[in-house]
């Protein structure tokens, strides 16, 4: 299952010009995925998730204040924070 996330992340950054860290290799990949998207070019975030709550820790704690886009390869929908405690199903890609 892990596998499948991490193909799919890869071919959707090569697709969209996406740089992939050094890291991402280094872990099993989730179905949520960050882009920094104030990088230039905007660069995925080495580690993704299983979870919804671990996604909305990195938005609040980690990524607070930067331009992120969060995906869901699982659903194949971008995902939008809503500021509090959710990420909330968006448009497909």
């Amino acid at each position: 299952m892990f596998e499948r996330y991490k193909a799919k992340i890869e071919a959707y950054c090569r697709e969209a010009g996406i740089e992939i860290p050094v890291g991402f290799s280094r872990h099993s990949a989730g179905r949520y995925a960050a882009i920094d998207l104030e990088s230039s070019p905007p660069k995925l975030v080495a580690t993704t998730w299983l979870k919804h709550e671990e996604a909305v820790y990195y938005l609040v704690n980690l990524a607070e204040g930067r331009r992120t886009k969060i995906l869901d390869f699982k659903d194949r929908c971008e995902l939008s924070f809503n500021g509090k405690t959710s990420l909330l199903q968006g448009d497909p890609f």
